[in-house]
């Protein structure tokens, strides 16, 4: 409603800006809500942590592997990114819990179902582990949950 004594030009102004001002606040806070999101709808708060809500929306969405869940959420983990020596090349290395797998082969038709967290460790945390070399980039940590009288889950 126009201000007493104000012309019609000048309400139909604020009014245009506002609707403007509406308009532009609706697009930040839709791409905001979107910026995070990946396209599988999978959306992660801890880029170097898949948690087990996660791993139950994977499981729900039809995922096959860990490798297929890790390269749809987090490709960075699958890339070697540095050189350390001429003689030896980096590798990123999988263990389960803190038992070395090999290397990211090992994630191929390695089953969701008894899986609890996946998480990334980048070299110097990687070090820390058992087995470890000088030419680890980082490690992908699979944790799983343990079965009665049969130890640790596959």
């Amino acid at each position: 409603m126009p201000p007493s004594g104000s012309s019609p030009k000048i309400s139909q102004r604020v009014n245009s800006a506002q609707a403007a001002l509406t308009v532009a606040l609706m697009l930040g806070c839709l791409a905001a809500s979107c910026a995070g999101a990946r396209p599988n709808g999978i959306s992660p708060s801890n880029p170097n942590l898949i948690s087990p809500g996660e791993l139950d929306r994977a499981r729900e969405d039809g995922i096959r592997d860990l490798h297929e869940l890790i390269e749809r959420t987090r490709p960075r983990w699958l890339q070697t990114r540095s050189v350390r020596s001429f003689e030896l090349p980096t590798v990123i290395v999988v263990y389960h819990h803190e038992a070395r797998l090999g290397g990211i082969d090992v994630l191929r038709g390695y089953p969701l179902i008894s899986v609890t967290s996946v998480r990334y460790l980048d070299a110097a945390q990687a070090m820390m582990l058992p087995g470890a070399s000088a030419h680890i980039e980082g490690a992908i940590v699979i944790s799983t949950a343990l079965i009665r009288d049969r130890g640790p889950a596959p």
